[in-house]
């Protein structure tokens, strides 16, 4: 049996997409479509359901997954060992991460791994907790970034502390102050973020008193970044965001401390590739760099 087949298989069941998973793996859908077939066929089974709303994994091909993905693990290793061999060390890693860790400290991270292992090959996806947590769950990506506590289904390590702060204009009257007032919040113009509701922010506004005073609302963090450095109001931004310094504004504490705590995390019931357990061994040697994001 082709290992392709096991890996078309498995990857349509993680994506859950034929046509993504031929784009992945540089094949055509019929190609993907026809090797799910021939899987089918021998094994005497329905492995998938389609419908327009996409497909599915019928109780067979759940109960065949766990075997599946043992099997491409194991020649995924087996590759990995002999490009070793070759002093190459070549391989694939799928890595989850949320905007404000991939635009800030990741890079730093990713150049460092590239140096000491070229020929990995790296794909970042980015999107929310709750994207990365399910890609974690269906093998999507092979490590990801959350925030801590993870659900228990994760095995996770602390990386940073992430902080939330205030952003002014330049020119604002508070942009000299050793902190921001949340109770100013309610005079000042603010510009929220209404992309995806960031429930940590909103959970945090909705316990104080004042209320922002919502003027302009960006649908990404950029956006809103590019609206305050204009002059057009204020807003509260995580401080990973802000960090390289491409925007001039001022960034001010507030005076009343809100954090999140943010680690790697894979899933604790399958066993990690030899290339995800060298990228989280290589990212755990920055945690104490990165208790100090800021001057990276």
């Amino acid at each position: 049996m082709s290992i392709r087949k096991y890996i078309a298989y498995l990857r349509t069941a993680e994506t859950g997409s034929i046509t993504r998973t031929a784009s992945e793996l540089g094949y055509t859908q019929s190609a993907v479509s026809k090797m799910i077939a021939d899987l089918e066929s021998e094994w005497q089974v329905r492995l998938l359901t389609r419908s327009r709303a996409g497909i599915e994994l019928t109780s067979e091909g759940l109960a065949l997954l766990p075997s599946i993905r043992a099997v491409v693990k194991e020649y995924n290793d087996l590759g990995f060992a002999v490009s070793e061999l070759h002093g190459q060390q070549a391989g694939f890693l799928r890595i989850g991460c949320f905007t404000s860790m991939s635009t800030s400290v990741l890079p730093n991270i990713l150049k460092a791994f590239h140096l000491e292992y070229p020929n990995i090959r790296i794909q970042l996806i980015n999107g929310e907790y709750e994207d990365i947590a399910g890609w974690l769950r269906r093998g999507t990506v092979d490590c990801g970034f959350l925030t801590l506590p993870a659900p228990s289904e994760f095995e996770t390590r602390f990386l940073l502390r992430d902080s939330f702060v205030a952003i002014l204009p330049e020119g604002h009257p508070m942009a000299s102050a050793p902190c921001y007032p949340i109770a100013r919040l309610s005079e000042d113009d603010f510009v929220k973020l209404n992309e995806r509701p960031d429930y940590e922010l909103d959970r945090f506004l909705d316990a104080q008193e004042e209320k922002p005073r919502v003027v302009y609302e960006a649908t990404n963090d950029f956006a809103l970044l590019a609206m305050v450095e204009c002059g057009l109001g204020v807003s509260i931004v995580h401080d990973l965001i802000l960090y390289p310094r491409h925007y001039r504004v001022v960034r001010l504490p507030l005076n009343i401390t809100q954090f999140r705590d943010v680690g790697i995390a894979v899933k604790r019931d399958v066993l990690p590739s030899s290339i995800t357990k060298l990228f989280v061994d290589h990212v755990l040697k920055w945690e104490r760099q990165l208790a100090n994001f800021q001057e990276l």
